[in-house]
């Protein structure tokens, strides 16, 4: 009991900062996003190495990046490397071009979008109810598309990068800041590379934001860290049913304190998309305890 009472606080933490985090970028829109992608990779590591010897973690990294290579699967880390990049950019670029409420439109779809990739790739059975979800949101998204007369490719993007990041992580296994640090250590000579060439100085808008660049990396490990504690310590069905935190939190962030507008058109949009997540948690969880009895 008290280590499910861990994992749900964990939980909670991890997707309220990550829902809050829109803010945090926000501040920083007078950095280009290319820059601020590639401080957060630098600083990220920075934070990676202190909590690596804090948890005496470094004869560890060096076996599974051994083994990975020895067994030809350091090839996934790079793949997923560059995927999460991509997913960090783009949400980056959507929160500090005033399209916070996109985003978090991208982080709805993601888990149903993790269904129809399971059933197309991985030959997964999709259940009535799972297409049922999946059919409600290709219908807003369909909706989307007609009445702004064009298709969300950023948010697809966002979403598809974060999922098949997943499907990825899903071969290769690891503690989170073991895959952290991999992955960061992969993108790193890149973002050096552009922070070298790029005409962005870090003191360039003065200590504000210099100091929000140089925390990047505490607030993208921090909330990791959590969401391993809690993927430790609490069931899949809750921490499936919280994981819809992140982006609510997000959205709500975008209309009261970013103060995007919410117009009718995304209303509709909304609905449908959680439409089809209703279906899906009452799904997955009658699926769930279905499978307990059986």
């Amino acid at each position: 009991m008290e280590n499910k009472r861990v994992g749900i606080i964990s939980a909670i933490s991890a997707y309220v900062l990550w829902g809050t985090l829109s803010i945090f970028w926000e501040l920083l829109n007078s950095v280009p996003a290319m820059d601020t992608l590639a401080y957060r990779v630098v600083f990220s590591i920075a934070t990676i190495a202190i909590v690596l010897t804090i948890q005496r973690n470094w004869s560890l990294l060096w076996q599974e990046t051994l083994q990975l290579i020895h067994h030809r699967k350091i090839y996934y880390i790079i793949l997923s490397s560059l995927l999460i990049a991509i997913n960090w950019f783009i949400y980056i670029y959507m929160v500090t071009h005033h399209q916070a409420t996109e985003a978090s439109l991208g982080y709805y779809i993601m888990p149903l979008m993790n269904v129809a990739v399971a059933v197309i790739i991985l030959h997964e059975k999709l259940f009535r109810f799972q297409a049922v979800a999946l059919l409600l949101v290709i219908i807003g998204v369909f909706l989307l598309t007609y009445l702004t007369g064009s298709l969300p490719v950023n948010t697809l993007l966002m979403a598809a990068s974060f999922c098949f990041y997943g499907l990825i992580k899903k071969q290769i296994p690891l503690p989170a800041t073991i895959s952290l640090a991999l992955e960061t250590i992969c993108v790193a000579p890149i973002a050096i590379i552009y922070l070298w060439l790029s005409p962005y100085t870090l003191t360039q808008n003065g200590s504000f934001v210099t100091t929000l660049l140089l925390s990047s990396g505490v607030i993208t490990v921090i909330p990791l860290i959590l969401f391993a504690i809690a993927n430790k310590n609490t069931d899949f069905i809750t921490l499936g049913f919280m994981q819809y935190l992140n982006p609510t939190i997000q959205l709500l962030m975008a209309i009261f304190v970013l103060h995007e507008h919410f117009q009718i058109h995304q209303a509709i949009i909304f609905l449908f998309i959680w439409a089809g997540i209703l279906v899906f948690v009452i799904g997955s969880i009658h699926q769930y305890q279905h499978t307990k009895l059986y």
